[in-house]
């Protein structure tokens, strides 16, 4: 007999952090990139820019421990299932280093899925119930690419959703009804994708729809749209905003970004930001040769964050509090 979404869970004395070799209580988590990427070994994400090829585990494992030396202590990675997600991968380098690895389950963007993909055809129930599995079971090798269902030990720790432009397509549409479900059935956070102020909205509302409550919903790149007070404005729903265009020198300098983040602070929202770099090509990382490296959040974002205004007590809630409450889960 299939069992039910609450047979799958079991409740917990205490947060946990869900990550890819086992829970670790919240309390612990150090300093985090919230939106990050280690592998990405192919799917239409590279098919479409090959610099989004990051298929090396050996250099990953030293963008990891670069990051570790330089102060940070966990990563959110946030590919989904069906574009390039490597489960066996990420459990590798949290292995050789020591990295805290949280993995995603869900979906990326509409654009990124074939016309034939599983997900444009399967009904809201059926998709509702991998992405339950995933959390609960462990996450499938292939993304449920087939024939057989081989899953990993290692659960999924966070739920992504994405939606293009103001509106969802029809397909997100379908994908971010599935993920609410999937997230109120076994309390993992949900991590978005947004392209716009007005798609971040939504995308609350949606999920709050399904019984997530704004709280569990981390909306991602939200620094790349978005002013101060369309910022604040997001975190008076009680959503976090992640802000995560940071590395990225060849497009603006860091500046801009830990600016914005002391602005949100200002407006008395410091308990709802975090950060992240979401690095996601070959050309940002030392171990393929470009930069700056996965390490830089710590080693030069973090003393940024001291020239915009913030004080060591808000650099600890932006880079560990923030992060220990946005991603903590009370049932594995």
């Amino acid at each position: 007999m299939r069992r039910s979404y609450s047979e799958l869970v079991c409740r917990l004395e205490v947060s946990m952090i869900v990550s890819v070799l086992g829970p670790v209580p919240a309390e612990r988590l150090g300093p985090t990139d919230c939106h990050g990427h280690l592998l990405i070994r192919g799917g239409l994400p590279v098919v479409l820019e090959p610099d989004f090829l990051l298929d090396d585990v050996d250099a990953a494992v030293r963008e990891a421990s670069a990051m570790l030396a330089a102060g940070g202590a966990a990563l959110v990675d946030c590919m989904p299932l069906g574009v390039g997600r490597d489960v066996d991968g990420l459990v590798s380098i949290a292995e050789q280093t020591g990295l805290v690895v949280v993995a995603a389950t869900g979906f990326h963007k509409d654009r990124y899925y074939a016309r034939d993909h599983w997900a444009r055809t399967y009904d809201v129930d059926r998709i509702t119930g991998l992405l339950v599995a995933e959390a609960a079971e462990g996450m499938e090798r292939s993304g449920y690419g087939g024939p057989f269902v081989e899953r990993s030990a290692a659960r999924a720790g966070v739920i992504k959703v994405a939606t293009t432009g103001d509106e969802p397509t029809p397909l997100e549409h379908k994908l971010l009804t599935a993920v609410g479900a999937a997230a109120a059935a076994t309390g993992l956070p949900v991590i978005t994708h947004t392209e716009s102020f007005a798609s971040a909205l939504g995308q609350v509302a949606a999920l709050a729809d399904s019984g997530v409550p704004p709280s569990r919903v981390v909306l991602s790149h939200m620094d790349r749209h978005c002013s101060a007070d369309q910022l604040a404005s997001a975190c008076e729903t009680g959503a976090t905003v992640c802000l995560d265009w940071l590395g990225r020198l060849d497009r603006r300098p860091d500046k801009v970004v830990t600016d914005l983040a002391a602005a949100v602070v200002a407006r008395g929202y410091g308990d709802r930001v975090v950060l992240g770099q979401d690095l996601a090509r070959r050309q940002y990382w030392r171990s393929y040769g470009g930069g700056p490296g996965l390490a830089h959040l710590f080693e030069t974002v973090r003393p940024l964050l001291h020239t915009s205004g913030l004080d060591d007590a808000e650099v600890h809630q932006i880079m560990v509090a923030n992060p220990r409450r946005a991603f903590a889960v009370d049932r594995v």
